[in-house]
């Protein structure tokens, strides 16, 4: 098993974003995203780049011996209340390995240190792993139901 090293994600970096998605399944786009997503369009990327600014961040994971991006947790923070919408996405040859509950554990870190006290985020239902990992991170002060997706809000311990 390859190591794997976490940085900040750069304002303007794409190669890590392209890297993560083109690792992608189909299903997992699908999962990630809460539809098809054939391809990232240029909208779609500027938006992923767009971090280390203004209460918008991302943590990448990267193999040391490859320099490849294998997974990716991001936030972005609701104006100005303590609360951000959070997402991650980890390559599918590397998926259950603990690499997310890493990068979301890192995110967490980063969003305390911003006054974020709560993390927002809408998962496919059909994805447990996910579902898991974000009640993983505190106490659950909201989970409903929205169509196939399921909205959780979390306090962070």
């Amino acid at each position: 098993m390859h190591a794997i090293v976490l940085r900040r994600l750069r304002h303007g970096e794409r190669h890590p974003v392209l890297d993560v998605f083109a690792g992608l399944s189909e299903r997992s786009r699908r999962l990630r995203f809460l539809g098809a997503k054939p391809r990232l369009l240029a909208s779609d990327l500027d938006r992923l780049v767009d971090v280390g600014c203004c209460g918008r961040e991302a943590v990448a994971a990267v193999e040391p011996e490859t320099g490849r991006t294998v997974g990716i947790a991001r936030f972005v923070r609701d104006g100005d209340v303590p609360e951000a919408e959070i997402a991650f996405e980890v390559v599918d040859e590397r998926q259950g390995r603990g690499i997310g509950k890493r990068l979301v554990a890192e995110l967490r870190t980063l969003a305390l240190e911003e006054g974020i006290l709560r993390f927002r985020a809408y998962v496919d239902r059909s994805n447990r792993p996910a579902l898991a990992l974000v009640r993983s991170l505190g106490d659950v002060l909201v989970e409903r139901s929205e169509g196939s997706a399921v909205e959780l809000v979390v306090r962070l311990a």
